[in-house]
């Protein structure tokens, strides 16, 4: 209600500069972050972002998202200098096609509907991606350029101005780009300029290794280990990664144990270690940490499918050495 009457509000003002100051208040307020991008210190005991990340019911924040996706757009439109506005419309996008679309259409048995939906995804990754590049072209120029030209050279020298206010923004960037090579790792762009996403990433793990409990090093973590190595994987990278992801997030997330489940143990085809980490991602309480509550409940979620027989089958072969491992979550196999 709120974006709605400062919408109403900015496009019935003839008063240019009262239009203005109005976005600009408003803008800081969704963003959480100023026109410069610069974080605003958020009162604990008025986050309203908690009705979000805090929430329990995964369906209900699924069928809002598309909603708040737009709102965030029009006011992005309508407001297109303020950095901190542009980080969170792109962050949103990353989010929606994460966890909304690229996961959902891994349930999907028709191959080209699934096909169709990670196609989606890919769209909203890149959306979410473009609209934080723009943003950092306009703080530094030719920013842009350098990370899409995927010439070492160039997107490092870029990649020096960035400095501590900005890692949210480079976290977002770099998850959506390497979201969108996820799902379509056969374009050739994506194919070729991923070292870039990779190279922003690290530069915003150097800025600040700790940021959102070690969710850097966890995409970092993901990356190496599945690329080969003519792309830039890297076994022992991928391993420091991961650790320092466990370290930061204190043992109290379930989604480092998930990405070590998937990324690590399948195709290591380690099925004691696989196990053992999905149910360790299970015994952690999301009310532990309300403020990730709903990033918890969704790693669950996809923890338990994981453990289910028809998702080991699929993606496991269970030699002489696994077999107790297998019956023990499934019983004696005739």
């Amino acid at each position: 209600m709120v974006l709605a009457a400062a919408l109403i509000a900015a496009a019935g003002t003839s008063c240019s500069s009262v239009k203005n100051v109005a976005l600009n208040s408003v803008s800081d307020m969704l963003a959480g972050a100023d026109k410069k991008g610069r974080p605003i210190p958020a009162d604990p005991d008025a986050n309203a972002m908690l009705a979000l990340t805090g929430e329990t019911d995964v369906q209900l924040v699924a069928d809002f998202f598309p909603t708040a996706l737009k709102l965030y757009e029009i006011l992005h439109l309508q407001n297109p200098e303020h950095a901190g506005l542009a980080v969170m419309s792109g962050s949103l996008y990353v989010m929606y096609a994460n966890v909304f679309v690229q996961n959902a259409a891994a349930d999907i048995a028709d191959l080209d509907a699934q096909l169709a939906e990670y196609n989606r995804a890919k769209l909203f990754y890149l959306r979410g991606r473009d609209y934080i590049l723009g943003m950092f072209d306009r703080k530094y120029p030719g920013f842009e350029a350098a990370l899409r030209s995927a010439d070492e050279a160039q997107y490092a020298a870029a990649l020096e101005q960035l400095e501590a206010e900005d890692v949210n923004a480079a976290y977002w960037a770099g998850a959506g780009w390497l979201g969108a090579f996820s799902v379509d790792n056969y374009d050739n762009d994506l194919l070729h300029s991923c070292t870039a996403a990779v190279a922003l990433l690290e530069k915003a793990a150097e800025l600040e290794p700790s940021y959102n409990g070690g969710a850097i090093w966890d995409i970092l973590s993901m990356f190496y280990y599945a690329a080969p190595y003519d792309f830039g994987g890297n076994p022992e990278r991928a391993l420091f990664c991961h650790e320092e992801s466990m370290r930061l997030s204190e043992g109290l997330s379930p989604g480092p144990y998930v990405t070590y489940a998937e990324t690590f143990c399948i195709k290591d085809q380690n099925l004691a270690g696989y196990v053992e980490a999905l149910q360790a991602a299970l015994a952690i309480d999301p009310d532990d940490r309300p403020e990730t509550r709903l990033a918890s409940i969704i790693s669950q979620n996809k923890a338990r499918k994981m453990l289910t027989q028809e998702y080991i089958d699929e993606h496991f072969i269970i030699w002489e050495d696994a077999l107790p491992v297998y019956e023990e979550l499934f019983g004696r196999q005739e």
